[in-house]
């Protein structure tokens, strides 16, 4: 209970109407609250608890620093819980221990003392602590520290009710019964909180307590009784006068050398329990002591007054590196001998704290925070990289290559602003990324550290990112002069062409795209996507000057001009020469052609260009004298044979024969005698020369054509087989020099240099010398 001199009896009247009318207590009530007695001067300790604080650092003139009483938030509600329920694992049955007890709270009006305060049904004790705290300014370890020195509440396994009526001592002179309009847990904490204001006579309230006003010195008595003398005593703050406002006497030498204990009759002990209990609990009743390093940190930034206001703990040391830090109101200081002191608060601390502080990847502070970036934003300096905060963006550390490249774009100046996330590693091949305002870094081991933005940043997360087709950029994006940009990755490129979309270039495609010059090339820039679900799962893209197809049997080439055309017009790579097999190849300036899987197309590099199909392409590659095809395939002959025709010649094919080129005289010869419809049939080779007097053959289904000097015939049937037999050329007849003719279907004649040879049907064929 709170021990009074009578004489502030009559003057705490005046004052404690005030705190009825606002708490809803009676003044009666309160005015028997000031009454004073002794009976708090044999307060004591439970035996259990064993004295753990260092009564030789008791200042009766600084008993608790301001800073620590009227630390408001110094706990939170769920740590209050867990604190009352450490003193006491188990009441005794058929009792509340103060970690269960609930009351009824009300609902109460700001004032100039405490803030408004919500009422509810059956709070628990630490609820209310806490919210009478928060509203009146009072740091819950000053109320619970009271609720033990008065009744002993926090450590008792069997507390009658009647502790819980008078639990702050409030109400209850020792000099007379308790009041009882002033029962109640909740009355007690929040009377007792709001008379812990009131004496520091806040504005706008008449100065009334002003008799152990700090900063001045005052005779303080040892007890309640006058002949135990009292001593003066410079009151250095004013939470200190506050204990003696609310205990009015301060411990003689017997009360501090006996502990928790008894001193002598002149003994009072309510101040020298309270800094007991309070150190013994919560540490040191002191501000810290700021000095050193640190204090050097502490000084740059504006010591108390400064962001970081006051210390919250000693300097504790031990860290990595030998370093040592110490926690502030507004943030930390740490130090190593290499870094010197160093102070971190608000988001960049938060985002040094998200990294594992200095065990992190960050390391040490090694600058103070720089502030006046752009958008008011501010940088600072770690061991192993950088945090940089801004009011848009929050705190976001970046390190290593990804910094470095952010670096080289001028940080925050630059095109990619600050950033708007951590660094974010675990990809594919051990890649890392980092968002900022204007797009994103990405790293791999192998690829190393590029910037993606605008198109295509979005273009690439289309595509899937670094896990899709494209991989990992290992460019930037840049543009040539006529305002195609471009993009690399491992596997491909982005492309966009002027303000058009951004299109993905990759795998095989992109390898063909890239070996015929890329966007500089013929093909220049894509004008679509990659499309697959062609025949045999192939896939293509088109581009501004022409294709490019892939298939897994084929790989990918481009098709381009004429070629691209004539392959069109049979099917693409649904149709009779399927896909191509390798890229545009041209001889001359007039020859080219491209190799696909069943034939070729060919033709001059202007154009018009021809398939020749898979039965003639051999052939053809075969006799270069026949030039380039100058019309397409023409089917639908005799035995299911095809023709087409070519600058030197012409090539017939049928499934019996074959493909074989004709020309010249000897193509001439054979259209005399109707082709493959005529007795010659399809040919069965080519053009065979080296004969007598540069003579040349060439082989038919029915027979041969001959070249000489007398021109190019042909022979067959029964004429044939006795040219034949006769030595053919090289025999006494020579080179025929006449085609076979007929007088009936019985009767033929043809001649021969020297001579000639008739054939009858009844007679067969006679050969005649001149």
């Amino acid at each position: 209970m709170r021990v009074r001199r009578p004489a502030l009896r009559r003057a705490l009247a005046i004052v404690l109407t005030a705190v009825a009318v606002t708490a809803g207590i009676s003044v009666t009530g309160l005015t028997a609250a000031a009454g004073t007695a002794a009976a708090q001067v044999t307060e004591q300790a439970p035996a259990a608890v064993q004295p753990m604080a260092d009564l030789s650092t008791f200042d009766p003139g600084h008993i608790i620093s301001d800073e620590i009483f009227f630390d408001s938030g110094s706990m939170t509600s769920a740590e209050v819980q867990r604190f009352l329920e450490s003193r006491v694992s188990t009441c005794e049955r058929g009792y509340t221990c103060l970690k269960d007890w609930r009351d009824t709270s009300r609902t109460i009006p700001g004032d100039a003392m405490c803030g408004p305060y919500q009422g509810a049904q059956q709070e628990l004790a630490s609820t209310i602590i806490t919210k009478v705290a928060q509203a009146c300014g009072i740091s819950p370890k000053v109320i619970i520290v009271t609720l033990q020195k008065e009744q002993g509440l926090v450590t008792h396994t069997s507390p009658s009710t009647s502790r819980y009526t008078i639990a702050m001592g409030q109400g209850c002179p020792d000099t007379a019964a308790c009041d009882t309009r002033y029962y109640g847990f909740f009355n007690q904490v929040y009377g007792a909180a709001w008379q812990f204001k009131r004496y520091a006579n806040p504005p706008g309230t008449s100065n009334f307590f002003n008799w152990y006003a700090p900063g001045k010195t005052w005779n303080v008595r040892f007890h309640p009784n006058a002949s135990c003398g009292s001593s003066p005593l410079y009151i250095r703050n004013q939470a200190t006068a506050n204990l003696y406002y609310y205990t009015p006497y301060q411990p003689n030498r017997a009360a501090l050398a006996a502990g928790y204990g008894t001193g002598d009759g002149c003994s009072a002990y309510g101040n020298r329990n309270f800094f007991n209990y309070f150190t013994d609990w919560f540490g040191s009743t002191r501000a810290f002591e700021v000095s050193g390093g640190i204090g050097d940190a502490y000084v740059r930034a504006g010591g108390a007054s400064g962001y970081l206001g006051r210390a919250t703990s000693a300097e504790r040391c031990g860290l990595p590196q030998d370093g040592c830090f110490q926690l502030f109101e507004g943030g930390q200081i740490h130090w190593t001998n290499a870094t010197g002191g160093r102070a971190t608060h608000g988001g960049i601390l938060n985002a040094w704290a998200s990294s594992g502080y200095e065990r992190g990847t960050l390391g040490y502070p090694t600058s103070d925070e720089t502030c006046g970036l752009p958008k008011s934003g501010c940088v600072q300096l770690f061991q192993g990289g950088q945090i940089h905060w801004s009011p848009a963006t929050g705190a976001y550390a970046t390190s290593g290559a990804i910094l470095q490249r952010w670096a080289a774009g001028n940080y925050e100046r630059g095109s990619l602003g600050y950033p708007t996330s951590s660094q974010t590693c675990g990809l594919v091949a051990s890649g890392c990324f980092q968002y900022f305002e204007g797009g994103q870094i990405h790293w791999s081991p192998g690829t190393g550290a590029y910037v993606t933005s605008g198109a295509f940043r979005e273009a690439w997360g289309v595509a899937g990112w670094e896990r899709g087709a494209l991989g990992y950029p290992t460019s930037e994006a840049s543009c040539d002069s006529a305002g195609v940009c471009e993009q690399r990755f491992q596997n491909g490129s982005l492309v966009r062409s002027g303000t058009g979309p951004v299109r993905a270039v990759a795998g095989q495609i992109s390898t063909a795209w890239r070996s015929a010059g890329a966007t500089s090339g013929q093909l220049g820039a894509p004008t679509s996507a990659e499309v697959c679900g062609l025949v045999r799962s192939g896939c293509f893209q088109y581009f501004a000057g022409g294709q490019i197809h892939w298939s897994p049997a084929s790989g990918a080439h481009a098709t381009t001009g004429a070629v691209k055309d004539a392959w069109g017009t049979l099917g693409w790579e649904g149709g009779s020469l399927g896909y191509p097999t390798d890229d545009l190849t041209c001889t001359s300036s007039t020859a080219c052609s491209q190799q696909f899987e069943r034939g070729v197309i060919a033709g001059p590099r202007s154009g018009p260009a021809f398939g020749i199909m898979a039965g003639m392409a051999t052939s053809w590659r075969a006799n270069p004298a026949l030039g380039m095809p100058t019309s397409k395939e023409n089917c639908g002959l005799i035995g299911g044979g095809c023709y087409q025709y070519f600058t030197g010649g012409q090539m017939h094919w049928s499934p019996a024969t074959g493909a074989w080129p004709t020309s010249g005289a000897v193509a001439t010869a054979w259209g005399r005698v109707s082709w493959e419809r005529g007795s010659l049939g399809y040919p069965t080779s080519g053009l065979n020369c080296g004969l007598r007097d540069g003579g040349c053959f060439q082989h038919f289904q029915g027979g041969d054509i001959h070249v000489s000097r007398a021109g190019a015939f042909p022979t067959w049937g029964g004429i044939r087989n006795a040219w034949a037999a006769s030595g053919w050329e090289n025999g006494p007849l020579g080179y025929p020099t006449s085609f076979e003719e007929c007088t009936s279907t019985s009767s033929c004649v043809q001649r021969f240099e020297k001579g000639s040879i008739t054939w009858t049907a009844s007679g067969g064929a006679v050969v005649r010398r001149s």
